[in-house]
């Protein structure tokens, strides 16, 4: 009983207006490997989605980074989070806006010692992210950030968890955290779902809570979590779906196969899943708000050569409890 309203509970803490009060200002921000670049877009303020005709994307960091990939935004404290795994480290940057325009202050390190590159973040702004070479998914709390202090925590081990085997994207909805394999398949599998705080449990059994929830590819890249649902991205040309509430039974759809190599996804909250295409040097994005997934065509909305992260800033986004 409890696992089902857990559930219920974290699908709707990702539902769009839970937790965000009136109209907000939106940017879609992409990373550039391929450039060492991230840049942004402005969403339309009628929520309406992005199109490839529209505005240009804007830098918004040009130096520092060698190789940007996964991104996530902390919207409450207006924090930009990159996984740069030539930087051996997680930086993040402090986000301001005015108007049309994006900017970021000095970059800081949040872990060191790490070769992330995938990122995300909770509403409490506690960091998850994955270490690909050494098999874990790590964490760095919201405090020790503040405090500057770089040690991230391990939440999941490969040499213990045998459903973790070079970890790519990571996904959270404030009670589980996803990821993704790269390798391992098909014991380890494609698509796993985890506790993402730990208990007196899972301290003592390092596999408690892991659920695996889809072993249909071999390599998969980018994660987001939209509503009700899941997707992912394989290496190849496939987006997939699955439904958060109806995990036990494995149901994997696939959304598109139209793509050339896609990576990150992310949604906007409000019913549009942006997907980056690096080989298409582009960003397409299709309606996620689905009851029965099934396959959509894919939409160019804006234009980024080596397009990988995928992140949105909620200018205006409130936390639960916060007025403003």
């Amino acid at each position: 009983m409890w696992c089902h309203i857990s559930i219920l509970l974290a699908i709707l803490t990702t539902l769009p207006g839970v937790s965000s009060f009136g109209e907000s200002q939106k940017f879609l921000i992409v990373s550039s490997p391929l450039t060492g670049h991230v840049a942004y877009l402005k969403l339309p303020t009628d929520g309406s989605p992005a199109t490839a005709d529209g505005q240009a994307m804007r830098t918004l960091i040009k130096s520092g980074l060698v190789f940007p990939q996964g991104l996530a935004v902390d919207d409450h404290r207006q924090r930009l989070f990159v996984a740069d795994p030539n930087k051996t480290g997680l930086v993040m940057y402090q986000l301001s806006s005015n108007g049309d325009t994006l900017s970021v202050g000095s970059p800081k390190v949040v872990a060191s010692g790490v070769q992330t590159r995938a990122v995300t973040v909770d509403g409490l702004g506690n960091v998850v992210f994955s270490d690909e070479p050494t098999n874990r998914i790590l964490r760095v709390s919201a405090a020790s950030i503040d405090e500057g202090k770089t040690a991230p925590e391990v939440i999941y081990d490969g040499s213990t968890v045998s459903h973790l085997k070079a970890p790519g994207g990571v996904a959270m909805d404030n009670y589980f955290v996803y990821w993704l394999n790269k390798a391992g398949a098909p014991k380890a599998g494609t698509l796993i779902r985890g506790l993402q705080y730990a208990t007196a449990e899972t301290i003592q059994n390092a596999s408690a809570g892991v659920k695996l929830l889809a072993g249909n590819a071999p390599k998969c890249y980018g994660v987001c979590l939209a509503g009700g649902n899941i997707f992912y991205t394989d290496e190849a040309s496939h987006l997939y779906g699955i439904n958060r509430a109806s995990t036990s039974r494995h149901v994997v759809r696939t959304i598109s196969s139209s793509l050339q190599a896609p990576r990150g996804c992310v949604s906007d909250g409000a019913g549009t899943v942006y997907v980056a295409d690096k080989s298409q040097n582009a960003v397409f994005r299709f309606p996620s708000n689905m009851d029965d997934l099934m396959p959509r065509a894919m939409v160019k909305a804006a234009d980024l050569q080596g397009a990988f992260g995928l992140a949105i800033h909620d200018v205006g986004y409130q936390a639960p409890g916060i007025l403003r």
